[in-house]
């Protein structure tokens, strides 16, 4: 079974999933129209003590490079006291393979040179081991390279499942904030039934939102109109890519729900109330000076986005009467640095999330990923997976995706039934109707409630 798991329903997992979900729709189990997103962690199959760390190994990898040009340092200057016409200077940049090709360059000239008195045997030798030591350096370094290029833009992997990311577990059985191999497991959720699935090795879900949707559109061809996530979700480049693919946002922000409490609304000096002059680009401080534009700052998320914040200053901040309580930086000025596009969206955001509709969304949503994630790691004990890497990983959670949702329907379709054999039934059993009035019992319907 698991060969066969293997070996062919990777490749068509994908295709199998969407029938299911073309099949929910048909039935009317699901529209497509409203999705419900959130994530969680995963342990992977890995070793959990096999981890490799980024920093580790670039601070390891420096120091390598700095033996290795000292030892190559030492060979050029034996080699401009030799007089030899093709001596190399020092490189900028060392790899393996680079080196590789010195270690070749300096045993032909140990194998040309004269071994004739004392001293050039003592000059032989010493060459020697400098490239034996040379050769194991140059081992390690090969090493290192492997590593970074496994890792890419991640901070760390596991050697045992290269594809899986080392991060906080919610699961965590010793209480010390131990970090395990896992996965970042994103679903998205209408009426209960998993519409869409992926795995990302990002411990957060802010950069996972544009990749997830596009994936949801390759499995099941269309775009959602509405999605409802929490604060997680809520970046500028997030309610971007929704804008531009007109989906409604039911997306909360950081400090959604702090903005709803009267000392943060009552509060003068924080820079979210303060006054601001859209046709002038200035705000008004408390005590009515204009901050006009000091600069721009751009930003560049992991995907590539690009965001830019205005730096607005006070004109005069020295001798103010408030302005221990307007900032407590050391600066003669006071600056804030406010995100214009991020405020326009978070308005739009604030206005659906308040609505009638969006308060729909947020009563619903705590029930509707939260109750299957429940149901797959607490009712089904799965929380670690049992293969190692991305697509087998991947290909076992959309089997387990595509078991849930047959199983929600299985038990829809019983409780339907259900509810019409008590609907033929309840005749049977009102003691106020004569004995003539009562129908004959249909053996089918009694055998169903038997």
């Amino acid at each position: 079974i698991n060969r066969f798991r293997s070996e062919h329903m990777k490749d068509t997992v994908n295709n199998l999933f969407s029938q299911v979900v073309t099949l929910l729709v048909d039935m009317g189990q699901m529209t497509l129209e409203e999705q419900y997103i959130d994530g969680t962690k995963i342990e992977s199959a890995a070793n959990k003590y096999t981890f490799v760390w980024k920093k580790t190994v670039e601070k390891n990898k420096a120091k390598l490079e700095e033996k290795i040009r000292n030892i190559l340092s030492q060979i050029d200057e034996g080699i401009a006291q030799d007089n030899a016409p093709d001596a190399d200077t020092m490189p900028d940049v060392i790899d393996s393979r680079l080196l590789a090709r010195k270690i070749e360059e300096l045993n032909e000239r140990n194998r040309q040179q004269p071994r004739e008195t004392k001293e050039e045997k003592q000059a032989a030798r010493a060459k020697e081991k400098a490239a034996k030591e040379l050769k194991k350096h140059q081992e390690k370094l090969e090493e290192y390279e492997q590593h970074l290029e496994t890792l890419g833009p991640r901070n760390s992997y596991s050697k045992t499942d290269k594809d899986a990311t080392i991060i906080h577990m919610k699961e965590d059985a010793m209480n010390n904030g131990q970090t395990k191999p896992g996965y970042n497991v994103q679903i998205a959720t209408e009426n209960l039934y998993i519409v869409n699935m992926q795995m990302y090795w990002t411990p957060t879900d802010t950069t996972t939102l544009p990749d997830f949707l596009l994936h949801g559109r390759e499995l099941t061809g269309v775009m959602p109109k509405a999605c409802c996530a929490d604060s997680g979700y809520g970046s500028e480049e997030n309610y971007e890519f929704m804008m531009r693919n007109d989906i409604a946002a039911y997306v909360k922000y950081n400090w959604f729900h702090k903005e709803q409490h009267r000392p943060f609304r009552d509060d003068p000096f924080r820079q979210e109330n303060l006054y601001y002059n859209k046709e002038e680009d200035y705000y008004v401080c408390p005590m009515g000076q204009h901050m006009t534009l000091a600069g721009v700052t751009r930003n560049v998320s992991e995907n590539g986005f690009a965001s830019y914040s205005h730096k607005n200053r006070a004109q005069r901040c020295t001798g103010c009467p408030l302005r221990s309580q307007c900032y407590k930086s050391k600066a003669e000025q006071r600056t804030i640095e406010v995100n214009l596009n991020l405020n326009e969206h978070k308005r739009k955001a604030r206005e659906l999330l308040t609505s009638e509709e969006g308060l729909r969304h947020r009563s619903r949503r705590p029930i509707e990923p939260e109750a299957v994630f429940g149901q797959i790691k607490f009712d089904w004990h799965y929380r670690r997976f049992s293969h190692k890497g991305k697509d087998k990983v991947y290909m076992d959670f959309a089997i387990l995706a595509m078991a849930h949702n047959l199983r929600k329907l299985m038990r829809e379709a019983q409780n339907e039934l259900m509810e019409r054999v008590f609907a033929q039934l309840s005749p049977l059993f009102k003691p106020d109707r004569p004995h003539s009035a009562i129908p004959e019992p249909n053996n089918r319907i009694c055998r169903i409630a038997a």
